[in-house]
């Protein structure tokens, strides 16, 4: 093999590489099996001295073994590093860290830590003023609760039972909400910890509500979304539920479908984070009770895990 087709081999082989690494490190491994496998077919016709099917045939596959569908080796039989699989979807999922305590004694210290820094924070959601919400509002609505489990829910926005009362998750949806938590109690999924609308958080993305319950825009979020990531430093979750898809696309980072983003697990400043439907969304459509159920359920087995 002259040096120019060895130089073009080595290039080719370093860009399909990073990109087979890319996909796989992506957890995206049946893609990454699929665009691997045309390259083996092409370098294993290249090693026997004839062209795979449709391909023109290149001298400068044939210093190219085969490629592995697992990535084990490169396109010149290099092992590659194993990588820890990040998640299926976009978020902070890869990163690890030591988990908060699940110990009843060291969650009622945090607990009780966190309580002024919760009061502070409803006190400043209930002055804000920083985007137009505020003009149209009844009350703000801060989150309510404490860190006592470890777990908290977080929703989209205040509707109008919880503009007029000034308390998350007030309404139908709420009082669903509350029976999925005395459900997860009675059961119980998470034993020796209880399960209550005192002992857990509840809040929002944003603290006043938009017009027509409509979804919050970019700003209103961007004003908004602070206090709430306040409050969850302050109770410092073992473990966070978003409801619905507004949540997780805020904590997330992520535009992906919520039906995609159900079954897993991300990690989100220190916590786990799962994701679910809104009350609201069962309440539409009944038959997300179970997928939500089962949702819970994963979230008490990661609850116990670290």
């Amino acid at each position: 093999m002259n040096e120019n087709l060895r130089e073009e081999a080595a290039a080719i082989a370093r860009s399909v590489r990073r990109y087979l690494e890319r996909e796989l490190h992506a957890g995206n491994a049946e893609l990454a099996a699929r665009a691997a496998a045309p390259a083996a077919r092409r370098a294993r016709a290249a090693a026997a001295g004839r062209a795979a099917p449709g391909t023109p045939s290149s001298p400068a596959l044939a210093a190219a073994p085969a490629v592995s569908a697992q990535l084990e080796t490169d396109l010149f039989g290099q092992p590659i590093a194993s990588r820890p699989k990040a998640a299926s979807a976009p978020g902070p999922a890869s990163v690890e860290v030591t988990l908060p305590p699940r110990d009843p004694v060291a969650r009622r210290a945090i607990s009780a830590e966190a309580a002024a820094v919760l009061e502070q924070i409803a006190a400043e959601v209930r002055g804000c003023r920083q985007c137009g919400l505020w003009e149209a509002r009844n009350q703000a609505v801060p989150g309510v609760g404490s860190a006592l489990s470890g777990i908290a829910f977080v929703g989209e926005a205040p509707g109008a039972d919880e503009d007029r009362l000034g308390e998350p998750f007030v309404g139908r949806g709420g009082q669903l909400l509350d029976r999925i938590i005395k459900a997860m109690d009675d059961a119980p999924l998470i034993p020796g910890v209880p399960l209550n609308r005192q002992t857990v958080f509840i809040g929002n993305v944003i603290h006043c509500r938009p017009p027509e319950n409509r979804v919050p825009l970019p700003h209103e979020v961007e004003q908004s979304a602070p206090y709430l990531r306040r409050q969850l430093e302050a109770i410092r979750p073992r473990i966070v539920c978003c409801l619905g898809k507004t949540a997780a696309e805020h904590l997330l980072g992520s535009k992906a479908s919520l039906a995609s983003l159900r079954g897993q697990v991300y990690r989100f400043h220190g916590a786990k984070l799962i994701v679910t439907y809104h009350p609201a969304a069962v309440l539409r459509n009944p038959e997300l009770k179970r997928p939500v159920w089962e949702d819970m359920q994963l979230l008490a087995n990661e609850y116990h895990s670290d």
